[in-house]
């Protein structure tokens, strides 16, 4: 069984369903009615959610974002497909840089690694600014990386320039971690390339390239903007909460599933081996795994722009290394685990029988011809392609939110009552409402005429309309779903029309 057949089973994985499930909240919330509003405005230089400054990222996010609403139109899909192409992006380069390093069936290997990671392929399918930060990384290493090779000045200008829209992305990590990765490269193998002017220059060129959004914003929204760029770039590395030292090392065997427990078998191979071809991807990944370990706040998506270099890591010693017995239960065990979490998912949330046998048949056919080493790819794909297309559609039962925004614009088309959603805020609402929904308020603050989107037992009124909500962070996606189906954490909510001091 050849890995490249895998390849367009991959593609087609990454938009199968992708524009099904309506905004997911709270994070993907703030992209989607941060572009919708740049288009509205024209104002593209100052992301606004729900009427207040969202300065938290820069705009590269809500640019993208913006331009696919403007090409496909306002929906689910548009929101996403920038995330999905970015994601494919990456594996492509990905899959371009472990061949340079070392050959086809490495390359391939590599790709499939990477996209079918748990944690790749789902922000891949969400709108965040994180797989993008990956993408940007990536390409700058690996045009860094070419143009080391070759001494081109053009292709060390597009890696800059691809180092520029990260920090455009994501901030002064964008051009930091690829920097680091690079220096310390350079550090251990060519010190005196070190001291060529071009790096220096390259570097101002990155400062004015991407800094000028930044200096625009000091400029017009100094305290706000100075306060954001603070918490979000510098405190979190020393003080918004601190978690263990080893985090990444537990949560690396869950994110990077269906690989996670090869890559350890992996990295212990290329260290014994010191294979000097694979120099780079190991200093990429120890950078980033090392640089974020001593962060003391830890999130999972941190160390994702590591990612490239650990999959070009486990697809060499998938290529190269002998596999035996270690390699080979590993394999079956990742297999076994999510051939199991397939069938739970089909026993517990919802039964596509079709889609569960042709998942299962993908899972089952690398052992049946025992291609152990494609084994944990296909389980990984058949769980992911189940999820898609049986669970994803369940869960939109439990989302009512872009029918109370059609609600809400039937009842007040013109936008002309104040609306409030009390006691909690879903903020994918003013997405669906197209208004700004005033959070954080009580009945008693409600003065005049306004629409309520209200938990029943604190007003009486007569219902416009009436959805159990759910009241926790759907970004936490496994809890969500126990939660669904344990009937927990919802609320019931009713529209309504209410004169506040009457």
């Amino acid at each position: 069984m050849s890995a490249y057949i895998l390849v367009p089973a991959v593609l087609f994985l990454y938009f199968y369903n992708l524009g099904l499930n309506q905004v997911w909240q709270p994070n993907e919330a703030f992209y989607a009615e941060g572009a919708k509003n740049m288009l509205k405005t024209g104002d593209f230089l100052t992301p606004v959610f729900n009427g207040e400054l969202r300065l938290n990222k820069p705009p590269m996010t809500y640019w993208l974002t913006a331009l696919s609403f403007y090409l496909f139109g306002l929906n689910e899909f548009a929101l996403r497909f920038f995330q999905a192409t970015a994601g494919l992006g990456t594996a492509l380069v990905t899959y371009l840089f472990a061949r340079r390093l070392s050959n086809g069936r490495t390359a391939v290997l590599s790709f499939l690694v990477l996209s079918l990671s748990f944690q790749f392929i789902a922000n891949a399918r969400y709108t965040s600014p994180e797989i993008l930060l990956c993408f940007f990384t990536t390409l700058s290493l690996y045009l860094w990386f070419l143009s080391y090779q070759r001494n081109s000045l053009p292709l060390l200008f597009l890696a800059l320039t691809s180092s520029a829209f990260g920090v455009l992305t994501k901030g002064p990590a964008g051009f930091l971690l690829p920097a680091s990765i690079i220096f310390i490269y350079l550090l251990l193998t060519d010190r005196r390339e070190l001291l060529r002017l071009r790096y220096y220059v390259g570097t101002l060129y990155v400062a004015v390239t991407a800094g000028w959004w930044f200096l625009y914003q000091l400029l017009v929204n100094r305290e706000t903007f100075v306060e954001i760029f603070l918490k979000e770039n510098v405190k979190r590395i020393y003080a918004l909460q601190e978690d263990p030292f080893y985090f990444y090392l537990l949560d690396i065997p869950v994110s990077f599933l269906p690989y996670s427990l090869l890559f350890y078998v992996a990295l212990l191979w290329v260290l014994r081996n010191r294979a000097r071809r694979l120099l780079f991807p190991l200093l990429w990944f120890a950078v980033i795994f090392l640089a974020f370990t001593l962060v003391k706040m830890k999130i999972p998506v941190y160390i994702m722009p590591a990612f490239p270099a650990m999959a070009i890591l486990t697809g060499e010693f998938l290529s190269s290394a002998p596999q035996g017995r270690v390699v080979g239960g590993l394999s079956l065990l990742l297999s076994a685990l999510m051939i199991l979490a397939v069938l739970a998912s089909a026993v517990l949330f919802s039964l596509n029988l079709p889609l569960l046998l042709l998942s299962l048949t993908v899972a089952l056919l690398p052992l049946l011809r025992r291609e152990l080493r494609l084994a944990p790819a296909c389980a990984g794909f058949s769980l992911l392609l189940y999820l898609s297309g049986a669970i994803l559609p369940h869960l939109e039962a439990y989302r009512p939110y872009r029918e109370i925004g059609e609600r809400i614009r039937e009842v007040d088309p013109r936008g002309e009552l104040r609306t409030y959603e009390i006691p909690a805020f879903h903020y994918n609402l003013p997405f669906y409402a197209d208004r700004v929904v005033v959070r954080g308020a009580r009945l008693e603050d409600v003065k005049g005429k306004a629409l309520l989107l209200i938990r029943e037992d604190l007003a009486e009124c007569r219902p416009l309309g009436e959805w159990e909500l759910y009241r926790g962070s759907e970004s936490r996606f496994f809890k969500f779903l126990m939660h669904i189906r344990k009937g927990e954490n919802f609320e019931r909510f009713r529209l309504c029309i209410f004169n506040g001091g009457i």
